[in-house]
C-alpha cells in the first residue's frame, strides 16, 4: 500500500486510533501531515462449505428449493437453477441425484455424501452505491459473479457438481451448489478431496478468491479470528470517542442489519411457539396410541394363552389301548412291550419302536398305519370303528399338531434373476408404462424388481422390517397386450408386501402410507405424488387387499390413503380395507388405474409444451 499511512499501534475493527478509524468495510489511510486522505471501498469474495451426511440432505434440499418456510426470504422472488436440470415430473430429487452419482459402492454409515457450497460477496460488490439497500443488486455485477462462480466450480470439481441454485430472494444474492466428494478413483472420500486441516480449507479460500479477483473482489485476511462486531460494542466505541467520524451510510448498514435480526428473531419466536403446541399435541396422540397398543397386546396375550391351554388338553389315544385293539399281546416280563409273530413293539408314552422291523413312530395313527400297513385315511377310519369317532378325531388333531411342530417349513425361494432379460423389462416399464428411468433403476439396484427367465417383471414382497423375502408378483412384458399376472410359487401373500419409501430424512419415522393394487400402480403414483414431502411408504397388496393393519393403525389420522383402481373391484377392495383402518381415506385415480393416470398426465404436459412451443415460434416468426 505505497503512499498510505497506517497507524502502527494495535488496531481494532471500527475503533479509534489517534482520532482516526478503520472500518471493516472501508480502509482509510491518512497522511501524517493532514494532507488530503485517500479512500477506496473493499468488497470480499465469500466461500463457505457444509458437509452433508444422509440425514442432512433432505433439509438442505428443501431450503434451497424453498419447499419449507424461510423467514428472511421474499416469496415473490424466485430461485434459479444454474447447474442441473430444472424441476419437473421426471426430475430426481437431490438425494437420488447424489446416490446415482455415488453408484453402487459401499457407503459407511456416517459418510459425508455431499458438500454444500455457499458462494457470495459482501454487499458493497452487488450494490456499490447503497450497500444497505437489502434485496437490490446491480444486474451486470450479478451476471459477472454468477459466471465466474460457475466457472470456478466446474473447473475445480467438474462433474462432481450436480446442482447449483442462485437465490435472489434474500438480502444479498448468493449461490448454493452441491458437490459429491469423489476422489480420483471414483471413491467417496470427502477427507481426501477437501482434507480436514486449516491449510486445505485456506487453500480452498485462496482458489475462490483468485477466481473472483478479476471482479475486484478480495480475499479476507488469512488466519483471521475476527467475528462480527457486536452492536453493543459498536455503540460503546462511538460513545467513547469524542472526535470519531462516523458516516451516515455505515450507521444505516448497522441499523438495517439490526432491524432484520430483530424481525427474524420475532418470527422465529412465533414459529417456536407454534411448534411447541404441535409437539404437545403429538405427545398426547402418542400417549393415546401407546395405551391402545398396550391394551391390544394384553388382549392378544390373553387369547394366545387360552388357545395354548386348549391345545395342551388335546391328548392322543393311549398307545397301549390301540396295541390291544391291533391284536398285540403284552409281555409279562416288560410292561412296555407288546408283541405278535411279526412285531415286538416297545411303547414309551406317545412313541413306539418295532424291534423286529427296526422302525418307530409317534401317535395312534402312526401305530395303526405301521401294524395294518395302511394309509392315513384307512387308519383314521379304523380308529373310528374300534375306539369311537370322538377318539379318532382327537387322535387326528394330535397328529396334525405334531406335524405342525416338527415338520420344517419351506422358505420362499424367489424366481431366479435373468440379467439378459432386464433391458427388455426396463423398456416395458419406461417406454410402455412411462415410468421414469431414475425410479426404475433405483428399485432395480435395491433388488426390489428384476427380470426372470420368461421376461416377466418380478416384484419382491418383504416383511415390513425388510428382513424376510416372503413372495413375488409376476407381470408379463412380452408382446403388445400381455395380460399375464400371477404370484411366484410358494409366495406367502399375507406375510409381506412390495413397498418402497420416499421423502423425508433417512432417520424420520414414516408419516404417511398409500396402498395400491399392484407394484406398477405404486411406482406410478409416487411419480405423481411429488408435492408431498412427508416420508411416505408406497405399498402394493397385489390385489388381495390384505394389509399390515397394526402398522397402519399406528399412523396419524387421515394419513393412510387407500388408492385402489377406479372400478367396481377397486371400490369393493377399498371399502374392505377402510373398515379395518378408521384413519384411512379413499383416493381414486382419474383414469382406470394410476398408471393410466400417469400416462394421461404426461400426455397433457407434452401437449401443453408443444402448444407453447408452437405459439412461441409463431410469435418469433412475425
Amino acid at each position: 500500500m505505497k503512499g498510505w499511512y497506517l497507524p502502527q499501534r494495535n488496531r481494532l475493527a471500527a475503533l479509534i486510533v489517534d482520532s482516526r478509524w478503520i472500518n471493516l468495510g472501508k480502509a482509510r489511510a491518512f497522511c501524517p501531515d493532514g494532507m488530503k486522505r485517500k479512500e477506496r471501498t473493499m468488497a470480499y469474495a465469500i466461500c463457505r462449505i457444509q458437509k452433508l451426511k444422509a440425514g442432512n440432505i433432505g433439509g438442505s434440499s428443501r431450503h434451497t428449493n424453498r419447499e419449507c418456510y424461510t423467514p428472511n426470504a421474499d416469496p415473490e422472488k424466485e430461485h434459479i437453477r444454474i447447474i442441473g436440470s430444472p424441476d419437473g415430473p421426471l426430475t430426481p430429487n437431490l438425494e437420488t441425484l447424489i446416490r446415482q452419482r455415488i453408484g453402487s459402492q459401499m457407503i459407511r454409515k456416517n459418510a459425508v455424501l455431499a458438500v454444500e457450497f455457499l458462494l457470495t460477496a459482501s454487499p458493497e460488490y452487488f450494490r456499490p452505491d447503497n450497500p444497505a439497500r437489502a434485496g437490490y443488486y446491480d444486474s451486470k455485477r450479478l451476471e459477472d459473479f454468477q459466471k465466474k462462480a460457475c466457472e470456478w466450480l466446474l473447473n475445480r470439481y467438474g462433474d462432481r457438481i450436480i446442482r447449483a441454485e442462485l437465490h435472489l430472494d434474500e438480502s444479498t444474492p448468493h449461490i448454493h451448489a452441491y458437490m459429491v466428494p469423489l476422489d480420483e478413483k471414483g471413491k467417496l472420500n470427502c477427507r481426501g478431496l477437501l482434507g480436514g486441516s486449516r491449510y486445505r480449507l485456506s487453500e480452498l479460500q485462496d482458489s475462490f478468491a483468485s477466481a473472483m479477483e478479476p471482479l475486484g473482489l478480495e480475499r479476507g485476511i488469512k488466519g483471521s479470528k475476527a467475528k462480527h462486531t457486536d452492536i453493543k460494542k459498536y455503540y460503546t466505541a462511538i460513545n467513547t470517542a469524542p472526535e470519531l467520524v462516523v458516516e451516515p451510510l455505515t450507521v444505516q448498514q448497522q441499523l438495517a442489519d439490526r432491524q432484520r435480526a430483530l424481525k427474524k428473531s420475532a418470527e422465529m419466536e412465533r414459529t417456536a411457539a407454534a411448534l411447541s403446541l404441535e409437539n404437545q399435541k403429538l405427545k398426547r396422540q402418542l400417549a393415546d396410541v401407546s395405551v391402545e397398543a398396550k391394551t391390544q397386546k394384553e388382549e392378544v396375550s390373553k387369547w394366545k394363552k387360552k388357545y395354548e391351554d386348549l391345545a395342551n388338553r388335546v391328548r392322543d389315544i393311549p398307545l397301549e389301548q390301540v396295541a390291544y385293539e391291533l391284536g398285540l399281546d403284552p409281555d409279562p416280563t416288560d410292561k412296555h412291550k407288546w408283541e405278535n409273530s411279526d412285531h415286538i413293539i416297545n411303547i414309551t408314552g406317545s412313541k413306539f419302536y418295532d424291534w423286529k422291523q427296526l422302525k418307530g413312530g409317534g401317535g395312534a395313527i402312526d401305530l395303526v398305519m405301521h401294524i395294518n400297513q395302511c394309509d392315513f385315511k384307512q387308519a383314521v377310519a379304523w380308529l373310528g370303528e374300534r375306539i369311537g369317532e370322538s377318539a379318532a378325531i382327537q387322535a387326528t388333531t394330535y397328529h396334525t399338531r405334531t406335524i405342525i411342530q416338527s415338520e420344517p417349513l419351506k422358505q420362499f425361494v424367489p424366481p431366479e434373476e435373468n440379467q439378459n432379460n432386464w433391458q427388455q423389462v426396463r423398456n416395458y416399464l419406461t417406454l410402455k408404462r412411462k415410468l421414469p428411468s431414475a425410479l426404475v433403476d433405483t428399485l432395480h439396484q435395491q433388488g426390489l424388481i428384476y427380470a426372470d427367465d420368461k421376461q416377466n417383471l418380478v416384484s419382491l414382497s418383504r416383511s415390513l422390517d425388510g428382513v424376510e423375502i416372503t413372495g413375488a408378483s409376476l407381470r408379463g412384458t412380452i408382446g403388445e397386450d400381455n395380460q399375464f399376472k400371477g404370484l411366484a410359487r410358494g409366495s406367502k401373500r399375507s406375510l409381506g408386501w412390495f413397498y418402497f419409501v420416499r421423502g423425508g430424512q433417512s432417520f424420520d419415522p414414516i408419516q404417511r402410507a398409500v396402498l395400491f393394487k399392484s407394484p406398477i400402480d405404486a411406482m406410478s403414483f409416487a411419480v405423481l405424488d411429488r408435492t408431498d414431502s412427508r416420508k411416505t411408504i408406497y405399498l402394493s397388496t397385489d390385489g388381495a387387499g390384505h394389509v399390515p393393519r397394526e402398522f397402519l393403525q399406528a399412523l396419524p389420522q387421515r394419513s393412510v390413503i387407500v388408492a385402489y383402481d377406479n372400478d367396481k373391484a377397486g371400490e369393493e377392495m377399498a371399502q374392505s380395507v377402510m373398515e379395518q383402518l378408521p384413519n384411512s381415506v379413499r383416493l381414486s385415480p382419474g383414469a382406470k388405474d394410476w398408471n393410466e393416470q400417469l400416462k394421461k398426465s404426461l400426455n397433457f404436459e407434452r401437449h401443453n409444451q408443444q402448444e407453447y412451443s408452437h405459439k412461441h415460434s409463431k410469435g418469433l416468426s412475425r
